[in-house]
């Protein structure tokens, strides 16, 4: 007879999409998702055109509790480091979600 152990890993979540009004913010939120989830994958984007469109990110291979944390800072004080506005939309199973913060 074998024994099996299992040990549970946490389930991570795909298609977190970010949108940033300038590359400032974008590089603010994507250097506090890699410092809390170094194994996140995340794409990064530029306007296009340059003057009308968003920086912006797509995040893979994350954790369910980055959204919590991401809906955390930008509520907080912490946010007076962010220069403009922040749109997040995560596309997965229902219940989709969408925050935007101004």
């Amino acid at each position: 007879m074998s024994i099996v152990c299992f040990t549970p890993q946490p389930m991570n979540m795909r298609n977190l999409k970010i949108y940033c009004k300038t590359e400032d913010d974008q590089d603010l939120i994507v250097n506090l998702i890699l410092e809390n989830y170094p194994d996140a994958q995340i794409s990064t984007w530029e306007p296009d055109p340059v003057d009308t469109g968003s920086w912006g990110m797509f995040v893979d291979e994350f954790p369910a509790r980055l959204w919590g944390q991401l809906v955390e800072f930008l509520t907080t004080e912490e946010s007076w480091a962010l220069d403009e506005d922040v749109e997040m939309a995560l596309e997965c199973e229902e219940p989709r979600m969408y925050a935007y913060y101004p």
